[in-house]
């Protein structure tokens, strides 16, 4: 069995991946309703939301949706990506906004000091930023972040797919208005479900839109239809929501959302030392590391795809690559999801090996 320790699509637990065979009912029957409704109350509880919603799609759906309904073309957007999923943010913004790019340094993080003058100099409509660049395993600091472009009255868009449940959130405290994260990541359910949350203002914004440009996507539509009778505009992909609603079972058997923030910081910090006593650099800057994913640098890029090879197929150990600027040398492991610290350990054990 291979130990899979890449940054999402995670292991997911055997109670979690049954739940998906559960008999087939139809999303327009009150058993659904039941279903999908307490996954959307338990999403706003998560995120202290407005409202929430599940999208069957990836977590870059569900990013998509939030900046289609929420900006036009004329809006403009002050973004800062400092990775590849940050990059990937700032393109989907283009698509429907004025994206006003300003690319940071691989490997190190955005705080208010970093951003402040863009964001008094943009004269934008909204911020989008990544919480946790799962490319690099940086953090960034968008609690002081958000709250300074909220004083400005601009929307706050957050991409948190690798970030929750692992990371501390809250959408009031955070001053976020429109929140995604997905289902293969920290929450450690099967690929294919967007989560969303969204702030009153957000949710003012999009309703008084006289036209969405997109028809799956148009929350209008989700909105009206949870109102209705707690279901979906279109079909969903019902087996999975069986599958999320085990895997908010599970977190909330382990302590709920705090109780996953101390874990997944606990093995962020564990995981960094025994790399550092081996002799690695992490990637993230010091004061701005992931909880969810480490990303350290080999000693060259024949080490890093030695390590990479040999765990794989001589320990059964599944990790990857860094991107960017680290793509030769860099290696991340994630510690996310529903993983044993023991699990993490074997890939270190078998990491101090290889390079002896």
């Amino acid at each position: 069995m291979v130990n899979l320790l890449a940054p999402g699509p995670v292991p997911v637990l055997k109670e979690i991946s049954e739940a998906q065979t559960r008999e087939m009912i139809t999303h327009r029957s009150e058993e659904f309703s039941v279903l999908y409704k307490d996954l959307v109350m338990r999403l706003r509880k998560y995120f202290n939301a407005h409202e929430a919603y599940v999208i069957t799609g990836s977590g870059a759906l569900g990013l998509e949706t939030l900046v289609l309904n929420l900006l036009t073309k004329e809006d403009k957007v002050v973004c800062f990506p400092n990775g590849e999923f940050g990059d990937h943010q700032a393109t989907t913004v283009g698509v429907y906004a004025n994206a006003i790019v300003h690319r940071g340094e691989d490997g190190k993080g955005w705080n208010l000091e970093r951003v402040k003058s863009q964001i008094d100099q943009s004269n934008a409509r909204a911020i989008a930023i990544v919480y946790n660049e799962t490319s690099m395993g940086v953090k960034n600091q968008i609690k002081d972040i958000c709250k300074y472009a909220k004083s400005k009255g601009m929307l706050t868009i957050v991409d948190g797919i690798s970030a929750w449940p692992g990371t501390e959130f809250d959408m009031k405290e955070y001053h976020v208005d429109a929140f995604v994260t997905g289902s293969q990541k920290g929450i450690a359910a099967p690929p294919g479900m967007a989560l969303i949350g969204l702030s009153q203002e957000a949710v003012e914004v999009f309703s008084k839109r006289t036209t969405i440009p997109s028809y799956y996507c148009d929350l209008r539509r989700h909105k009206k239809r949870f109102e209705k009778d707690c279901q979906t505009p279109n079909t969903p992909a019902v087996s999975l929501f069986w599958a999320l609603q085990k895997a908010f079972d599970v977190l909330d058997q382990k302590g709920g959302v705090s109780g996953a923030v101390k874990r997944h910081h606990e093995a962020s910090e564990h995981t960094r030392s025994r790399l550092a006593k081996m002799g690695f650099e992490m990637i993230a800057e010091k004061g701005f590391e992931s909880n969810t994913v480490t990303g350290f640098v080999a000693k060259s890029e024949e080490q890093a795809k030695t390590i990479k090879s040999r765990l794989s197929k001589e320990f059964g150990i599944k990790i990857v690559g860094a991107r960017g600027k680290f793509e030769k040398t860099g290696l991340r492991i994630a510690h996310m999801g529903n993983f044993e610290l023991k699990n993490i350990d074997a890939a270190l054990d078998a990491i101090e090996k290889i390079i002896k």
